[in-house]
């Protein structure tokens, strides 16, 4: 009987140890993507509530920014965001609008990290989701490590990582990227 017992607690602290060590690689792999945007424990210097920002550069409009509620801090120089929508205008008249459920704006470079329920949508029908990303004012990219799915006009395609080259209106999908074309109905005539 003690035989048994004792091979009864050496597999329950074996099963144990075995969901640890899975739960444990799960969370390294997970841990790229979960990325959160430090939300500190001081009381902000300003709190302003349905906040819109433009910046405009010889006579057009670069960027507008919407939130519902920004929160600024001198230290660092940086506002949270919440429940806000970005608009990005290009040259050519395109417009790609970008929503999340938080973010941050470094208000000396314009810099933008958003994370939650993000929904990309550009002015010629495509969208992209992801769970976190940045946009980098200087260069003028959005980019994440976060699994992507971009829609549009008959094709899905998905992976992990991703940039966009607003200038030259280039897209990248960094790691196991794949598309799904969907056929167009033929039309009758």
């Amino acid at each position: 009987m003690k035989k048994l017992r004792n091979l009864i607690v050496l597999c329950v602290v074996g099963l144990a140890l075995a969901l640890s060590l899975v739960l444990l690689i799960n969370w390294r792999r997970a841990a790229p993507y979960m990325k959160a945007i430090d939300i500190p424990q001081l009381k902000a210097d300003l709190e302003v509530g349905n906040l819109f920002l433009t910046e405009e550069k010889e006579g057009k409009i670069l960027w507008e920014l919407e939130a519902k509620i920004a929160q600024s801090f001198e230290e660092g120089k940086r506002t949270l965001l919440e429940d806000l929508r970005v608009t990005l205008y290009n040259a050519d008249g395109r417009v790609l609008t970008l929503r999340g459920d938080r973010g941050r704006i470094d208000e000396k470079t314009r810099d933008i990290e958003v994370e939650g329920g993000i929904l990309v949508t550009s002015s010629d029908g495509l969208s992209l989701r992801t769970n976190s990303l940045q946009y980098q004012h200087e260069r003028r990219e959005i980019f994440t490590s976060a699994p992507v799915r971009i829609d549009g006009k008959g094709v899905e395609i998905s992976g992990v990582g991703l940039l966009m080259d607003l200038a030259s209106e280039k897209i990248s999908i960094l790691d196991r990227v794949k598309t799904l074309i969907h056929e167009a109905p033929l039309k009758s005539g």
